[in-house]
């Protein structure tokens, strides 16, 4: 962090030195996560070709054209932000993970001088990913009678995004959201790669529970893959909060403090009944699973 912080200049990038991820926290190899291979690989190769490739990128119809974005999409909880931080973290990339609340500031134009900080900051950073988490909050689309300082800064953030196209230095601008319809087209045709995170599978669910219960007791009542039955529809974040409400049950049925338990099936049914699997409407679903075919032809006026 001292090295960020010499090098940040003016009060909006030191703002953004609590922006910065500290990757050697994350665990290494992806031992904290369970996603689908296929996925993470796909998470790598997009980002790697973009910060890792200057030769390939510096000639020919990609010299101007590079491939700068990606929209990681899906349900709430699936893991778009544990992966794209380990991710930076198997790749030796630095990450600046921003939320609207970095950058809506309280005096006027201050939101445009801050997000000419991110982009800045994350030149000095190389190699880097912006993430930015639940997206369309920010570059959400345009629309009429719009407050003026809301339109101001998405304009800005693509004029900036439009900068880095040709750089050497340039970072790689990594969204998530639950809602990729939300974007504005502007936005998605940045970020032509998009990639679809699904609920968990069995073996998934399973891998995620096995990462969750390692360090607890299970009664002979309950096995891994039975609560992997029981749980479909679960995402990642689902299952965490299932089985923190399970502890705690066996916690509140305990006289003494101690760090010894044994969690049982009725420990989790228990559970069960206040942490439910997520729902998503029938036309979110579509929306979702259709989102990569529908909207990239779509045409609309940028700025």
């Amino acid at each position: 962090m001292k090295k960020w912080s010499s090098l940040a200049r003016g009060k909006f990038e030191q703002m953004l030195l609590e922006c910065i991820v500290n990757t050697d926290k994350i665990p290494p190899n992806y031992e904290n996560i369970s996603i689908d291979p296929k996925t993470i690989g796909k998470v790598e190769r997009v980002t790697a070709m973009g910060l890792t490739r200057p030769k390939a990128f510096g000639h020919g119809v990609l010299k101007n054209n590079k491939v700068t974005g990606a929209v990681l999409y899906g349900p709430p909880g699936t893991g778009k932000t544990l992966l794209a931080k380990g991710v930076a973290k198997q790749s030796g990339f630095n990450m600046l993970s921003i939320s609207t609340s970095e950058v809506w500031q309280k005096c006027h134009g201050d939101d445009e001088k801050m997000i000419k900080a991110i982009f800045s900051m994350a030149r000095k950073m190389y190699p880097s990913i912006v993430f930015i988490d639940e997206a369309d909050a920010m570059l959400g689309e345009r629309k009429a009678g719009e407050k003026r300082h809301i339109r101001a800064m998405l304009n800005q953030f693509l004029m900036e995004w439009d900068g880095i196209m040709s750089g050497t230095d340039s970072p790689f601008i990594l969204l998530a959201t639950n809602r990729p319809n939300d974007l504005d087209p502007a936005v998605l045709r940045r970020a032509p790669a998009r990639i679809l995170f699904n609920l968990p599978s069995k073996v998934e669910r399973m891998g995620i529970l096995r990462l969750l219960l390692e360090h607890e007791t299970l009664g002979p009542d309950i096995t891994i893959p039975t609560l992997a039955n029981l749980t479909p529809q679960y995402t990642g974040s689902d299952l965490k909060n299932l089985c923190v409400t399970a502890a705690t049950e066996c916690i509140g049925e305990q006289t003494v403090d101690t760090d010894e338990r044994t969690l049982t099936r009725r420990h989790f049914l228990a559970a069960m009944q206040t942490i439910k699997a997520i729902t998503l409407s029938k036309t979110r679903e579509q929306d979702l699973d259709n989102f990569q075919n529908n909207r990239q032809e779509q045409g609309a006026a940028e700025e």
